[in-house]
């Protein structure tokens, strides 16, 4: 149960788009990170240590140029040395050409080898202009070695050689201090990385952002309103092209639907009206309490249930239009709703009425529209109520809004029962035998609730949190 839990909470995550672009992005940029950190490991090894043996050319010529007379070899190697941290003994050796006899076989042997007319010399870049030095790499007896040279006048060719081993004992100590000060920035670096992985974030989902609030700005009855190409990325061009074209389908689809409700609604009032009116006249004819009687009575009501539907049908196709048209008036709410109230009673004396209706209530509305939309949840509360229920009935001022609130008991079982009673032709079924509910209807009457309540300016909702209650609340307002 525990693992189920966590995989549900964890699955809109998966699906977040800002949380994938966020990852991608901050994994981007660590990787970049740790390639450079490689990358500087592995390439700035030559360059630090040509840049160590460009120090030690300076204090070679340093030296050269405060020999007042002829270079005394001991004290150049000694002053050489105290320039080099760590440097133990045999890792720095100073020759002059000029003084071969006075040089240990050693050093002679290694000056034979420095001295080799194949070895390839090359001038040392940014050095003072007094002496040209020039660098070799070479091996002698399995050591490698970097070999400096300068010419002077008086001693000839001065030659100094240090063991690469000293040059790479310096770059540890440097890549050890990067390393102890990047343990040191780490915190403020992933800080860092963060910040720029958030602001990378921000600036890719802009667009999709202000594409999604285009998208919310599209309304269905205007058809001029389209998602400009222009004020978008050229990438989303095409996906805009499309959705304008899919939009302009939908409407006409619409329009369609819409012209055919209220067509279909136009053609069936005459004939019905016809109808019902022939209905009535051999209803009178008739012998009171026939058969015949009877049964004209009962096709007399279903023919105004269909005129009941078509007058719907017609009021909800002008609500698709847009063509409510609304002759406001002030109306006494309390006496709009005690007047229905008295009728229910009359007609329904097993059920139980009670109100909490503010006094003096008035609000700015179609008389004709609001005694609809009353009329239609009250008799949505009795058709689903069940004998001996209850009805109760709520009104007060918000600031500058009417709460309106219509609770009944109901036989329905709750589970499945939400907004979607709204939709047209919608029955909810009821879960102990799955079968829809017997009471009488077209399923119209709540659809036509919202298209009133929204045209008035204010909206209607479900309520179902009492067990084996049901609440419509209407919000309007007041002017």
């Amino acid at each position: 149960m525990a693992l189920a839990t966590g995989s549900t909470m964890l699955e809109p995550m998966k699906r977040s788009f800002r949380l994938r672009v966020f990852l991608a992005n901050f994994t981007c940029l660590l990787l970049f990170i740790l390639a450079s950190r490689v990358a500087v490991h592995n390439t700035f090894n030559e360059p630090l240590l040509n840049h160590f043996s460009e120090t030690l050319a300076h204090h070679m010529v340093r030296e050269i140029d405060a020999s007042k007379e002829r270079i005394d070899v001991s004290m150049m190697r000694g002053n050489l040395e105290k320039s080099i941290d760590g440097l133990q003994a045999g890792e720095l050796i100073v020759a002059l050409s000029s003084r071969v006899e006075k040089i240990s076989p050693v050093e002679s042997d290694f000056l034979q080898t420095i001295t080799h007319p194949a070895l390839n010399w090359k001038r040392m870049d940014n050095q003072q202009t007094t002496h040209w030095v020039e660098a070799a790499d070479i091996t002698h007896k399995g050591t490698e070695w970097k070999v400096l040279r300068a010419e002077s006048a008086k001693d000839g060719l001065i030659y100094v050689a240090l063991q690469r081993v000293v040059l790479m004992r310096s770059l540890e100590e440097i890549f050890k201090v990067r390393d102890a000060l990047f343990v040191i920035l780490a915190p403020f670096l992933l800080g860092f990385v963060l910040l720029i992985t958030v602001a990378m974030s921000y600036a890719a989902l802009r667009p999709i952002e202000s594409l999604q609030k285009s998208f919310t700005q599209i309304e269905i009855h205007n058809q001029e309103t389209h998602i400009s190409e222009e004020k978008n990325y050229k990438e989303f061009e095409e996906f805009i092209h499309y959705f304008n074209a899919l939009i302009d389908r939908l409407r006409a689809s619409y329009a369609q639907a819409a012209r055919f409700s209220s067509d279909a609604a136009h053609e069936l009032r005459t004939p019905l009206t016809i109808i019902r009116g022939h209905l009535h006249k051999m209803v009178n004819q008739a012998a009171d309490g026939s058969a015949m009687q009877i049964e004209l009575s009962l096709v007399a009501e279903e023919v105004e249930r269909l005129i009941s539907i078509s007058n719907k049908l017609l009021m909800l196709s002008q609500a698709d239009a847009g063509r409510i048209s609304l002759a406001k008036e002030e109306i006494r709410f309390n006496d709009l709703v005690g007047q229905l109230m008295e009728d229910l009673k009359a007609f329904h004396p097993d059920l139980s009425f009670s109100k909490n209706i503010q006094p003096n209530l008035r609000l700015q509305g179609d008389p004709d529209l609001l005694m609809q939309l009353v009329m239609n949840l009250f008799g949505n509360a009795v058709k689903y109520n069940y004998p001996q229920g209850q009805i109760e009935v709520k009104a007060q001022a918000s600031g500058d809004q009417l709460v309106f609130t219509i609770s009944n008991t109901t036989h329905l079982v709750m589970s499945g029962l939400d907004d979607r009673v709204f939709e047209r032709f919608y029955r909810h079924r009821e879960a102990n035998n799955q079968q829809v509910s017997e009471a009488r209807g077209a399923g119209l009457g709540l659809s036509l609730c919202r298209e009133i309540v929204a045209a008035h300016g204010g909206r209607i909702r479900l309520l179902t949190e009492r067990e084996h209650w049901v609440t419509f609340e209407c919000i309007l307002p007041l002017r």
